[in-house]
């Protein structure tokens, strides 16, 4: 597809209801490996005997949470393919609710604004990620700035 298609099944989004993803598990194995790719292993999130003493189970990272966004909203968005998607960060980023591991989370996504430009089509989404079972919402992505190139 052309930039121009990319461009227009883009802006074809903006302003409309926002979709749900699919749902991801987040096992022990998972969270596990995580902490030990960031360096972070406390035990809140890789011990679960202490953790299911203390707490009743170990919670999943906030940050592993935050790196899961990102593909999530590329899922969801139906863009045509192209060549690179950039994320460019975040503009808002918020936990709100503790995750259990074991849980599952979705996000819903709403595209605010798609601005083409000389590098690519700038997409800013709405992001809300919420706990798939219970639907306590978990984290607010806010703004999620990501670059199309066609």
């Amino acid at each position: 597809m052309s930039t121009v298609d990319v461009t227009s099944v883009l802006l074809d989004q903006v302003g409309r209801a926002a979709r749900r993803s699919r749902s991801i598990q987040l096992t022990q194995e998972r969270v596990t490996a995580f902490g030990a790719l960031t360096e972070d292993m406390q035990w809140i999130h890789t011990d679960p005997v202490r953790a299911g003493a203390e707490l009743g189970g170990t919670l999943v990272h906030g940050m592993l949470i935050a790196a899961l966004i990102p593909g999530l909203v590329h899922e969801v968005l139906e863009a045509p393919d192209c060549d690179r998607v950039i994320n460019l960060g975040f503009e808002r980023l918020s936990f709100a609710t503790p995750v259990p591991v074991g849980g599952a989370i979705c996000l819903d996504t709403k595209v605010l604004e798609a601005t083409p430009g000389k590098r690519g089509l700038d997409v800013r989404c709405d992001v809300t990620v919420w706990l798939d079972i219970e639907r306590p919402r978990v984290s607010a992505a806010g703004v999620l700035r990501l670059r199309f190139i066609a």
